[in-house]
């Protein structure tokens, strides 16, 4: 990204047109429930996130649960937590940088397909309780979001591919830390596993949201997540329960969608799902995030990181805000607890540019214009914002909105960014007025009233 980023603040109003049904909490099987709409917007109001790939897998450098019974012998993963000592994991640290990043949410991944618990779980033996270092490292993350304001979720996987009881058993087959009976696998036995895992990540760590995952396998189905929805919302009304924890993902190429009717779901993540031209854009009208890494070749720690740049992960994260998603960025911490010296500075890049226009971020809404030529937009009450992502940009034109714009500026100034009102219904913006060979440039416009979404605009 270059030295700089000027930002010209737009205040807009146009209403777009979802074009997916409501998730409607319990789905089908559960018309009963719905989604807890306060949460939603809570959730939607903190915009960025982190998500944290991590356990003894680290020590072995290869993709977390993946690379098990693959690039790495079973028995060699299997017995990384008696090896994992994160002797220099500081929470208050973690806590710290997260707020210089400009974190507002956190994930680490509570536990992943390999069944590693990053907890002390009263359901395994394979957990942190029993690894070389035996520390609650879910305890010290609650406790120092709360202390922060962070607000506090957990990654989940479905599926378990170390259980005796899951199938299929890939990647390495059951591990020998749990008892394997003779009618293993038992679908209705791993079930009551899982119900009692999530229920400690939602009773004992009080998690304000669980992001699922692994439910494409046939043997977990739209009625085992129905149910499980059922039981997690029965505990606690607020917690939020991502789409994954139900089968309702269809896939085409570039393309993930949900039927937000049937299936049941609170909000949805888009796995590595962010860019231009994918229908994931489509304007939605419930919660859903882009969930990345800024590794490009892996989730969790390896030595040798091909990392995004500052421009890419910043372009990526305004794709996403601007088609009203949130933001979750991905990191592999290394096995001692602590960050790749790399991962800090890009991180701090990144947060460096949100605290400088976090009014512009955190608390909106995507809109009012629908991701256009030249850039996107958020908005909140009277104000909108407009991001313009294409450097050099000589003039753009918008639609009006009813309410009225009274002005434009460059962001965080109070220069002017000159504007005319064409006939034909337009604003034309000149943006000469606009510091040259800017990766963002952001504009911010006042209207007379609060912004109203009504009808689909694509800025063009």
């Amino acid at each position: 990204m270059k030295k700089s980023v000027s930002v010209l603040i737009i205040f807009m109003t146009i209403g777009l047109v979802a074009v997916q049904a409501q998730l409607s909490g319990g789905g089908d099987l559960n018309p009963d429930l719905k989604a807890p709409k306060e949460a939603q917007e809570r959730f939607m109001d903190l915009r960025i996130g982190l998500s944290v790939h991590w356990g003894p897998s680290s020590i072995g450098g290869k993709e977390i649960s993946w690379s098990r019974g693959d690039s790495i012998a079973t028995e060699i993963y299997d017995s990384y937590y008696k090896q994992f000592n994160p002797v220099n994991f500081d929470a208050n640290e973690w806590a710290s940088l997260m707020k210089r990043w400009g974190i507002k949410y956190m994930a680490p991944t509570g536990k992943h397909h390999d069944s590693f618990t990053l907890w002390f779980s009263d359901y395994t033996e394979y957990d942190m309780e029993n690894a070389k270092l035996s520390i609650d490292l879910m305890k010290e993350w609650a406790r120092v979001c709360k202390e922060n304001n962070i607000a506090f979720g957990s990654y989940y996987s479905n599926l378990d591919w170390y259980h005796p009881d899951w199938s299929p058993n890939e990647h390495g087959g059951p591990g020998q830390l749990f008892k394997t009976y003779p009618d293993s696998p038992n679908m209705e036995r791993y079930l009551k596993f899982m119900e009692g895992q999530v229920l400690e990540l939602i009773t004992k760590y009080g998690v304000e949201f669980i992001q699922f995952d692994g439910e494409w396998d046939d043997t977990y189905t739209h009625e085992i997540g129905a149910e499980l929805y059922r039981k997690f919302r029965e505990a606690d009304p607020d917690v939020l329960l991502s789409t994954r924890i139900d089968k309702g993902r269809t896939f085409s190429k570039n393309h993930i969608d949900i039927d937000g009717q049937k299936y049941a779901g609170d909000y949805q993540e888009r796995e590595r799902v962010v860019g231009e031209g994918n229908e994931v854009f489509a304007w939605a009208d419930h919660p859903w995030q882009a969930w990345v890494t800024i590794d490009k070749g892996q989730w969790s720690y390896r030595k040798n990181t091909e990392l995004m740049t500052i421009d890419e992960l910043l372009l990526d994260m305004l794709s996403a805000l601007g088609n009203n998603g949130n933001y979750m960025i991905n990191l592999g911490p290394r096995p001692d607890g602590t960050f790749e010296p790399d991962q800090i500075a890009l991180m701090d890049q990144l947060g460096e540019w949100l605290h400088q226009h976090a009014n512009a971020i955190y608390g909106t809404r995507g809109g009012p214009y629908y991701p256009f030529e030249y850039g996107v937009s958020t908005r909140r009450k009277n104000k909108a914002w407009l991001f313009v992502t294409k450097p050099n940009t000589q003039k753009i034109e918008l639609a009006q909105l009813k309410q009225g714009l009274q002005g434009a500026t460059i962001f965080g100034t109070n220069q002017a960014v000159p504007f005319k009102k064409t006939e034909a219904g337009k604003l034309v913006f000149d943006l000469t007025v606009l510091e040259p060979n800017q990766t963002v440039s952001v504009i911010e416009l006042s209207y007379a009233e609060d912004i109203r979404m009504e009808a689909k605009n694509r800025g063009k």
